[in-house]
């Protein structure tokens, strides 16, 4: 006598989304961390270990709108990319071309930037 048992799909279905919980709640405390640099960079240690405040390192306002761009196009397509990967395996497959285009990408810019610095 054999006894037939079904798989529970909805022990998956948990880990997945307690998984993706966790990658948004990891994206959070990252994208925080970063905005909280702008902050803390005018603050420098000297050489008797203490904590002084430099206003050369301070941000001018253009370099402030620069860092928050980039820093909110960051987190776009980080919570883009994460929320995207948990819709199945289309997304699955959707994150890997978007990752693999991106490093394509990114190697491109690089030896660009790299071919104009050396000339």
């Amino acid at each position: 006598m054999r006894a037939k048992f079904k798989k529970s799909t909805k022990r998956s279905v948990k880990k997945e989304r307690t998984l993706q919980f966790t990658l948004n709640v990891i994206g959070i405390f990252m994208f925080i961390g970063v905005l909280i640099r702008w902050w803390t960079v005018p603050f420098a240690v000297n050489n008797d270990l203490r904590i002084y405040y430099n206003p050369d390192f301070q941000m001018k306002l253009s370099e402030c709108k620069e860092f928050l761009e980039f820093t909110l196009c960051a987190a776009s397509v980080y919570f883009l990319l994460v929320n995207i990967y948990f819709l199945g395996k289309r997304g699955k497959k959707l994150v890997y071309i978007i990752l693999v285009l991106l490093a394509v990408f990114n190697l491109y810019m690089m030896l660009t930037l790299l071919a104009v610095a050396t000339h």
